[in-house]
């Protein structure tokens, strides 16, 4: 193989994909070729799943989830997203299908497997596959080619695999047309709302307070509360400590030259006339037009600013439609697209936006540049000194809390780092009481512990710490006197809700045998809403986004105008009845009819494929310990 590929090579030089590649390699195949091991995590059919595939597939997630969240991955973000699950999820999926793969005698030629490895961009050069990029990449992802090239046959027989699962998925036009109409017939319905925040006559006396307090004395209890000793890491003990060499500046910078960027930026003004997004073309139109006469007004030398505070409907009005110095990225595409291709002093005609139409003036642009050493050093410096004095902290961090591990006891230990033993008062779970970085997570991981129990090492801000919990303060019920306030409001609201409820369903029964919400309105002196047209998916203008309310809009016709429930959605109580309803236009939906099927089709594929895989599950013998997971 390696022999067909130097005789097609050229040349090209990489510094992206290799995340991509490494996605690849970990769930198409990664970890499956090789001997068996007794280290296994998993098994199916005695078909083990070893630690090393499952620790790779892991961290693979874990790199795609620290891409999203940043900063703000953390345990808690792990947990939920139940990461360690998808990992071996992934590999169980991987072997079942490479099995069926196999009943299915389902082989790749050694033609397939070059045309797949000549197509990857990440080992081209010009658009031309290089042997010398390809031994890089797979060198830095710990390959070598021979296990690469059994990894990629595997992938190609999954995918083959899928696309004969998949080959009995179809849609029909019929089936698109009526999920189009499904999605994008509107309705509009009149309402009437009955808000607990309008019964403002409601006042409980003196024993109602009373009683609403004794029935729910358990919700009146005071916070839990602990006391700690803790020892805290900071960098700054050890700012003399650190020296950051020229040379060293010298290395990060040329190590890290896309820190060092400065991309395009473009200062502009802008006059903005707005229209919805999903605003009917007449509205478009109609704003397109205005937006027309002001930009001929700006092209003719009135002046752009004088016409920004006349005209324009945006935030930026006041300033004269200053936008200020920006890149491209932090405007939405249609605007950047247009305004970074301008000239300076260029003004555009008018670009539509998800916000409505804009004239833009550019007034200046600067070109892409890159900061010179000598520009940054000072910045590099001071970070490389931060992080080293970070890491000298984590590590004397590190040391106390080996001698927690040897059983000393927290006196000894602050002995041995050389810390003074800092002891808090009482706080609470939301760090009420603490004053230190971070109040709300030192409280949670102080809480995590048991009486007595000493912490690992934490990070809060930019300090490590070792934390005891010395003292815990269980919850007590709070007398009458302490928390009537909150008893008082509390009561209050439950009892305007029950009168806001009662009156909805006085009001729905007139409404059902009236059939006429316009006619109970008038009579009963009830103010009667109604909203715009609106999809099944909408976030209804007046109401919100509420499923019940969708549901039952829908549920309207002419010949059944009231819904006869009540619908409750923040606390709130709705009447509501039909209005209007509108079907999208057959030309709209022959418009859309081909994005409709390919939209319908990869759904069903995702359902089909993931309900196969779940019959495959069913029918083999897969172990595994859930407490490996925990």
């Amino acid at each position: 193989m390696l022999r067909y590929l130097r005789e097609n090579t050229g040349n090209w030089i990489i510094k992206i994909f290799l995340g991509i590649i490494v996605v690849v390699f970990v769930f198409l195949g990664v970890g499956s070729f090789g001997s068996k091991r007794n280290n296994s995590i998993a098994t199916i059919n005695d078909e083990p799943i070893t630690i090393e595939e499952y620790q790779q597939a892991y961290k693979v997630i874990v790199d795609q989830m620290r891409a999203r969240f940043g900063k703000n991955l953390n345990d808690d973000i792990l947990k939920a997203l139940n990461v360690k699950q998808q990992a071996l999820d992934s590999l169980i999926e991987q072997k079942l299908v490479l099995a069926q793969a196999d009943i299915l005698e389902i082989n790749i030629s050694d033609k397939e497997l070059q045309q797949s490895l000549l197509s990857i961009k990440a080992f081209q050069k010009d658009g031309i596959f290089n042997l010398d990029q390809y031994k890089k990449v797979l060198s830095l992802n710990s390959l070598n080619p021979e296990i690469f090239e059994q990894n990629q046959i595997n992938s190609l027989r999954q995918q083959k695999v899928r696309n004969m699962v998949l080959s009995t998925v179809n849609v029909s036009d019929l089936e698109a047309r009526n999920w189009y109409l499904f999605q994008n017939t509107k309705i509009a319905v009149d309402y009437l709302l009955f808000e607990p925040d309008s019964y403002s006559d409601i006042h409980p006396g003196e024993e109602q307070i009373k009683d609403f307090y004794i029935e729910n004395k358990d919700k009146y209890k005071s916070d839990p509360k602990i006391k700690t000793w803790y020892l805290k890491f900071s960098p700054e003990d050890h700012k003399d400590e650190v020296i950051v060499s020229e040379a060293h500046v010298k290395d990060y910078y040329q190590e890290h030259q896309e820190k060092f960027k400065i991309p395009q930026k473009v200062e502009a003004r802008h006059i903005l006339i707005k229209v919805a997004e999903g605003a009917e073309e007449e509205k478009v139109k109609a704003a397109q037009k205005r937006a027309q006469q002001i930009y001929e007004m700006a092209v003719k030398d009135q002046d752009f600013e004088q016409l920004a505070k006349q005209y324009s409907e945006g935030p930026s009005k006041k300033g004269g439609g200053y936008l200020g110095i920006f890149e491209k990225k932090a405007m939405v595409k249609p605007f950047a697209d247009k305004a970074f291709s301008m000239k300076t002093g260029e003004i555009s005609n008018p670009v539509r936006t998800m916000f409505g139409w804009h004239i833009i003036k550019v007034m200046a642009k600067f070109e892409a540049s890159t900061q010179t050493l000598v520009q940054v050093s000072g910045k590099i410096k001071k970070e490389l000194e931060q992080q080293e004095m970070k890491n000298l902290a984590y590590d004397k961090a590190g040391e106390a809390f080996d001698a927690v591990i040897d059983g000393d006891d927290f006196e000894q230990v602050a002995l041995i780092a050389d810390k003074k033993i800092v002891k808090t008062q009482e706080f609470t779970m939301k760090g009420e009481g603490l004053d230190i970085a971070d109040n709300t997570g030192f409280a949670r991981a102080a809480f995590e512990l048991s009486l007595d129990d000493i912490s690992d090492v934490k990070q809060f801000g930019d300090s490590y710490y070792l934390i005891k919990s010395v003292l815990k303060i269980e919850p007590v019920v709070q007398e009458l006197d302490l928390v009537k306030d909150r008893v008082l409001k509390e009561l209050t609201a439950k009892l305007q809700k029950e009168q806001a409820k009662n009156d909805a369903h006085l009001y729905l029964k007139k409404a059902v045998d009236t059939k006429m919400l316009d006619q109970l309105a008038k009579e009963y002196q009830l103010k009667l809403k109604s909203t715009k047209l609106f999809t099944r998916n909408s976030n209804i203008e007046g109401v919100g986004n509420s499923s019940e309310f969708n549901q039952a809009s829908f549920a309207l016709n002419q010949n059944n105008k009231i819904h006869p429930e009540i619908i409750e959605t923040s606390s709130k109580y709705y009447i509501i009845g039909f209005k209007e309803k509108k079907f999208p236009e057959e030309s709209e939906i022959s418009e859309n009819i081909k994005k409709i099927k390919n939209e319908i089709s990869r759904r069903k594929q995702t359902q089909s494929f993931q309900a196969w895989i779940n019959e495959l599950k069913k029918h083999n013998k897969i172990n595994y310990d859930p407490q490996v997971l925990n």
